[in-house]
């Protein structure tokens, strides 16, 4: 298979996504799936609702060193610990859902729950060598931190004979600083991009460990520099293009969906202000329900919204890698043409 350019791989991208969220379309599907790649990708569809005035608690006269009291201790470490968890199991999540959506989009199948017991130990095996990448950099952080702390204290301590702060020392300080930033920030993006696109696809189709997907992911960069780099520019440039327009579009529609909410919460909440006993009840009830309603009527518009888009990115990282790693375009070959039938009229579960 002849490998294809990032502009050559757009095309076919689309069509990948187009067969998975609307070849046949149905609201729960569609959802379910535009979801899930909207927040594997981390797509961004912002909106703004307010139903009504809920009631408000004080918390300004919490004393925060009470967490730290003998007498409460252990609940603030429980706390803290659960929080903890919490973070590190979201992130296994994300992971084993970035692996679901790869073979939703990989195999054009529907079958969600399928994908997610398949993948558990791929996704456990990838969440580990995430965190050693992610230590990894902190420690790197961590030393550019305290060497650019320790030049400039050094450089900011120099003056001029007069006792004042030479400008030139500044600069010379200011943009190496710079520039190591973005380098870090570029560091961190391209290693992002080659665990998700290059390294994840390994470990989902062969069940290669982390540390085989790593180094084979890392060849593709080495051995076709310029063509990562222009892939890596249209895998950011077209969905920001897109969602631009797709957020100018939908613009109006949106703002009328959340004014017409917002004006019922609003009518609701003047009827029944005056009101006590249960007729408070009754209002706290209504403020709640119009805010759950807000919240799930955005969610919809976001996973609307953003999840063809966050797709589109998963599937124009398989049809990039497909065209450089074989084992990928064997299956795509024997997927050329899925079937409209039973697999994707199934119940998604």
């Amino acid at each position: 298979m002849k490998p294809l350019s990032a502009s050559e791989a757009v095309w076919p991208a689309l069509l990948r996504t187009w067969r998975l969220l609307f070849r046949p379309f149905a609201w729960d599907m569609f959802l379910k799936l535009a979801g899930i790649a909207t927040i594997t990708e981390g797509a961004i569809v912002s909106f703004r609702y307010s139903a009504s005035s809920l009631p408000s608690f004080d918390l300004g006269r919490f004393d925060q060193a009470t967490l730290f009291a003998p007498e409460f201790i252990t609940f603030t470490l429980l706390g803290v610990s659960v929080a903890i968890f919490a973070f590190f199991f979201s992130i296994y999540v994300l992971i084993l859902l970035r692996f679901v959506l790869f073979h939703c989009l990989l195999y054009q199948t529907r079958e969600i729950r399928a994908a997610w017991v398949r993948y558990q130990r791929p996704a456990w095996r990838m969440f580990k060598g995430s965190l050693l990448v992610g230590l990894a950099f902190v420690g790197f952080l961590a030393l550019v931190a305290a060497g650019i702390g320790i030049t400039a204290f050094t450089v900011l301590t120099l003056r001029t004979p007069d006792g004042k702060l030479d400008p030139g020392v500044f600069l010379l300080l200011f943009f190496p600083c710079t520039g190591l930033f973005l380098l870090v920030c570029l560091a961190v993006l391209i290693t992002e991009v080659v665990l998700h696109d290059f390294v994840l696809p390994r470990m989902a189709i062969e069940d290669l460990s982390f540390r085989a997907a790593w180094r084979a992911g890392w060849q593709i960069v080495r051995k076709e520099k310029e063509a990562f780099c222009s892939y890596l520019i249209l895998r950011f440039v077209f969905p920001s293009l897109a969602g631009f327009v797709v957020g100018v579009a939908a613009w109006f529609p949106v703002r009328l969906v959340f004014w017409i909410l917002g004006m019922a919460a609003q009518g609701f909440d003047e009827m029944l202000e005056n009101g006590s006993g249960s007729l408070a009840s009754f209002q706290i009830g209504f403020q709640v329900l119009f805010v759950l309603m807000g919240l799930g009527v955005g969610l919809i518009i976001a996973f609307a919204l953003g999840g063809p888009m966050a797709a589109w990115v998963r599937s124009y990282a398989i049809e990039f890698h497909a065209s450089r790693y074989k084992a990928l375009a064997d299956v795509l070959a024997s997927h050329a043409s899925p079937p409209v039938g039973a697999q994707d009229t199934s119940e998604v579960h």
